[in-house]
């Protein structure tokens, strides 16, 4: 009898610790969010909740007062989006229990914007307003540059405008940085990839990859980044490049590795892709003024249409190998070389070691040049 009692009581306890962990994972808590907008000129306003889809959660009309207020319960932390036209919206991080206040002015949305209680959406724009302003001064710069392209003092000008550039923008690297370091746990730092290049800054968000998976295992947004430390680190200067096999127009497949002994240039662009068409002169004079000196260009194109890729290499006088699985953004190679943006190029060393990332131009062309002498 005292055998069964035990066991009855050990299922009991079971049950009730299954019971204490599954209430546990459902608890949820309610976020208010509300808002107000000073020159309101939207009629509404909508909530997401933002993964791998966007879930529309709710839409609401905007007040004759210009007000609004959401009210949802979430059971852990995600990212959202206040939408309010295809123009204007807020990407805001949001943790359970949280009380928002919301206030912008419509004709100078992001800059009059103002977020309180949202510690991780106030990381976001205090990051975005340090950079917008940046911006700012660095198009200042550019404009007076352009201004004094006739002006026989150019180029000391230019040497002077440049320096003001670095300096800026060595700043806010700086800031980034630290931020980073600071804020291990702030899902802002995935805000973060396209000012701070992961691949020039993998030190610092390697050191808080680790930290952002344990706090949030199972966030689409950083799982990917995980994915995509991982990516860099295999892409990294010094690192040999991953051999890929691709078809050419022709349809006949070409490694990268068959180039082993030369210096080559993997270049990614599409023909639809205006930059990247832009940049192509640059292309035919490095490459016709390099290709019999032990270098080689590879393009890899993202383009999805047969006849509009082969088109374009015939319009631009592309003579080096080409290749493309013709996947557009969804191309293997271009998530395993981490390409967000084209045009990008690597090049390579005669071994296959991946020497400098991301040049273009005249940049392109020094580089090439004093490692083929």
């Amino acid at each position: 009898m005292k055998k069964v009692f035990e066991k009855f009581s050990f299922a009991i306890w079971m049950v009730c610790i299954f019971c204490t962990l599954t209430l546990s994972a459902q608890t949820k808590k309610q976020v208010s969010i509300n808002g107000s907008i000073r020159n309101n000129k939207f009629t509404s306003v909508s909530l997401y909740q933002i993964g791998k889809d966007a879930a529309l959660l709710q839409t609401l009309p905007i007040g004759t007062d210009s007000k609004f207020s959401f009210a949802i319960e979430i059971d852990k932390t995600d990212f959202y989006k206040l939408q309010f036209d295809n123009n204007n919206f807020i990407m805001m991080v949001l943790q359970p229990g949280e009380k928002i206040e919301v206030s912008t002015d419509a004709n100078d949305f992001i800059r009059q914007l103002d977020v309180k209680g949202s510690v991780h959406t106030a990381h976001i724009f205090r990051n975005q307003k340090m950079m917008i302003a940046n911006k700012e001064k660095l198009d200042s710069i550019n404009s007076m540059v352009n201004k004094e392209v006739a002006s026989p003092k150019f180029d000391s000008l230019r040497a002077i405008y440049s320096t003001g550039f670095d300096k800026i923008k060595s700043s806010q690297d700086k800031a980034l940085r630290a931020f980073i370091l600071q804020n291990p746990t702030s899902l802002a730092i995935l805000f973060l990839s396209d000012a701070l290049p992961v691949d020039a800054n993998y030190d610092v968000y390697s050191s808080v990859d680790s930290t952002l998976l344990k706090t949030y295992p199972d966030n689409y947004y950083v799982n990917n980044f995980h994915l995509q430390l991982i990516s860099s680190r295999a892409t990294a200067i010094g690192a040999t490049a991953p051999d890929f096999n691709l078809p050419d127009t022709s349809g006949t497949k070409i490694s990268l590795s068959s180039f082993r002994g030369k210096y080559v240039v993997i270049d990614f662009w599409a023909a639809w892709c205006g930059p990247c068409r832009r940049e192509m002169p640059n292309m035919v004079k490095l490459y016709n003024d390099f290709k019999n000196k032990g270098f080689e260009i590879l393009g890899v194109s993202l383009d999805k249409t047969r006849d509009k890729w082969v088109d374009a290499i015939k319009v631009e006088h592309m003579t080096w190998p080409q290749v493309s699985d013709l996947k557009f953004w969804q191309s293997e190679v271009a998530a395993m070389y981490s390409v967000k943006a084209i045009p990008y190029t690597v090049l390579l060393d005669k071994d296959g070691k991946i020497v400098a990332k991301n040049l273009r131009g005249e940049e392109l062309y020094k580089k090439v040049e004093s490692l083929l002498q």
